[in-house]
């Protein structure tokens, strides 16, 4: 019985000495298999720091492409009151003309200069310059019209100059707007390929933590199956050990009979007996 359960031991220790060749090799590979997921991973965390970075200058040029929007729509505007304002003042001008004095502005100049060069020259009497003041009120009064038409005409032609240089100013926003949310597109598309690339490591490093899984989840049952065979052996040696303890006792009870039987026989011999036949026939008390 006890040789069985010795060859049984043995056999478990063969199989267990191949499960843990099997569970090693499984570790092994589940940690090849992490050490590559963490490899990817942090490139992916490089990748990931790429596209915050792209992610931040897309939106700092957006932000500048909004605020060059804002000020083309208000150049825009501007121009377009400053349009408003000429046409009105040309429309002002096309009414005036029906107002024109009946004599041209060179003459009423002279006329005002002369009337002025005599009053300031001449003895008159109180009555005469007065009439000549009057006629000097009524030539200023006509030459107000030319005076309009000039500072309209100077109107219009400084508002000519500043609509030209807001055009010039829009046509520099657009192209300034255009400039940059190209640029804004090409860090976006440059965004979209980082992303893109870290969809397809992530799938690579989810496989490869799956295949981890799988390896460590293998190991474990090896590790439970181990466990199991642990336990048969050691119950297989409390067994074998119960078993020598029990051949142990018989052999000790055999020979102590053994003993019992030659010290009797000694002693109605009336030979003389060792002490372990006396002590052992003491105990029986047959003596």
């Amino acid at each position: 019985m006890s040789e069985a359960l010795e060859r049984k031991v043995e056999a478990l220790y063969r199989q267990l000495h191949t499960l843990r060749e099997e569970r090693d090799k499984l570790n092994s590979k589940a940690k090849i298999w992490a050490e590559r997921r963490n490899r990817i991973h942090e490139e992916i965390r490089n990748i990931t720091s790429q596209i915050r970075d792209l992610r931040q200058r897309r939106n700092t040029l957006n932000e500048e492409v909004k605020k060059l929007k804002v000020l083309r729509e208000a150049t825009l505007r501007k121009r377009k009151e400053i349009l408003e304002e000429i046409k009105r003042l040309r429309e002002e001008r096309i009414r005036m003309n029906a107002e024109r004095p009946p004599r041209s502005r060179s003459y009423l100049e002279r006329e005002i200069q002369k009337i002025e060069w005599k009053i300031q020259t001449e003895p008159l009497p109180l009555d005469m310059e007065r009439r000549l003041v009057d006629q000097v009120r009524a030539l200023e009064a006509q030459m107000k019209f030319y005076r309009r038409v000039e500072a309209i005409k100077d109107k219009i032609m400084d508002l000519r100059r500043e609509a030209e240089g807001l055009k010039v100013d829009y046509a520099n926003y657009r192209s300034k707007i255009s400039e940059i949310a190209a640029q804004s597109q090409e860090y976006h598309l440059k965004m979209l390929k980082k992303i893109e690339a870290a969809k397809e490591l992530k799938a690579k490093a989810d496989e490869m933590h799956q295949r981890y899984l799988e390896n460590r989840e293998k190991a474990r049952q090896i590790n439970l199956e181990m466990k199991k065979i642990l336990d048969e052996i050691r119950s297989i040696r409390s067994l074998i050990k119960a078993e020598e303890d029990e051949e142990k006792r018989k052999k000790e009870l055999d020979l102590k009979r053994r003993m019992e039987e030659n010290a009797l026989k000694k002693l109605k011999q009336g030979e003389k007996l060792t002490f372990d036949e006396f002590k052992i026939l003491l105990e029986k008390g047959l003596i």
